[in-house]
């Protein structure tokens, strides 16, 4: 057995300790069974004992039962994780294309204030012309006055 298999072998028992501590394995009882020759004598005890050994154990079918449980649990815990990433990435997703509209509507506002600056600047060399010419439109209707 290489080393892996036994720290495998040992995670295993723990995992099990873990899940059922209240249920000691009954290994003994399992490795204690007696062996009846068949009648016709056709294999002899030794080849009984080697399919013995090759079925599987209780506690083999214990480990297979945790394992089961304890994959059952991680595979939720995955899917619960996958959906919450997918959700985020739709989320995210949702996020940037408001933030995109936000910066194509700052760019609309930036460009309609400088507009409205220009219009502003035009609007008081219009003010200064008009008060200009009111200034000049009272000296002439005065001289007209005047020379009536």
């Amino acid at each position: 057995m290489s080393q892996f298999d036994k720290l495998m072998a040992l995670h295993f028992q723990d995992a099990i300790n873990r899940r059922m501590p209240k249920r000691k394995p009954n290994r003994a009882a399992a490795s204690n069974t007696t062996v009846v020759p068949e009648p016709d004598n056709s294999k002899s005890r030794s080849e009984l004992r080697e399919d013995d050994e090759h079925q599987p154990e209780p506690s083999y079918d214990d480990e297979k039962r945790v394992l089961q449980v304890e994959f059952t649990g991680l595979l939720e815990a995955v899917q619960e994780t996958e959906t919450k990433m997918v959700e985020m990435s739709a989320l995210n997703h949702l996020m940037s294309t408001h933030v995109l509209q936000q910066a194509q509507q700052i760019g609309h506002l930036y460009e309609q204030a400088m507009e409205a600056m220009k219009n502003v600047e035009l609007g008081n060399k219009g003010l200064s012309q008009a008060i200009q010419w009111n200034s000049s439109s009272r000296i002439f209707l005065l001289l007209l006055l005047v020379k009536s």
